[in-house]
């Protein structure tokens, strides 16, 4: 996730920037508000939803997937790469059981869970109570 920059002498971010990041935070706010409404996860579209397989969780300050990520529509990424593996943007909720993540940016599929996948979801504590 981008910092964003605002009111400095220098290396303000854009205006258009902002309003991106607004707009992601808006979404991603009324997607787990509409989870915790409705009480379930929502249908995810295989047309429409990128598919994250081989994955795990990596630790990079913050919790996201990392592994073969394929668009639908066959861009060959959406937020970083590290070698042949993709990145996602800070992942906010996660749901092995339902096979599905949301980032920062979007929803994701759960494809196959890569070997380590098990160990990389037990180093974070995704129940927000401590």
């Amino acid at each position: 996730m981008d910092m964003l920059r605002y009111g400095e002498i220098e290396c303000n971010s854009s205006l258009r920037a902002i309003i991106r990041h607004a707009n992601a935070s808006h979404q991603l706010a009324r997607d787990l508000r509409d989870i915790a409404d409705k009480r379930s996860l929502p249908l995810l579209d295989a047309e429409s939803v990128p598919l994250v397989d081989m994955w795990f969780v990596e630790k990079c300050m913050l919790p996201m997937l990392v592994g073969k990520i394929s668009y639908p529509d066959r861009r060959s990424d959406d937020h970083g790469a590290l070698g042949r593996l993709g990145f996602t943007a800070p992942l906010h909720l996660l749901s092995v059981g339902a096979g599905m993540a949301r980032s920062a940016q979007r929803w994701y599929r759960l494809g196959r869970p890569s070997p380590i996948a098990q160990d990389s979801v037990a180093r974070w504590d995704l129940t927000g109570e401590r």
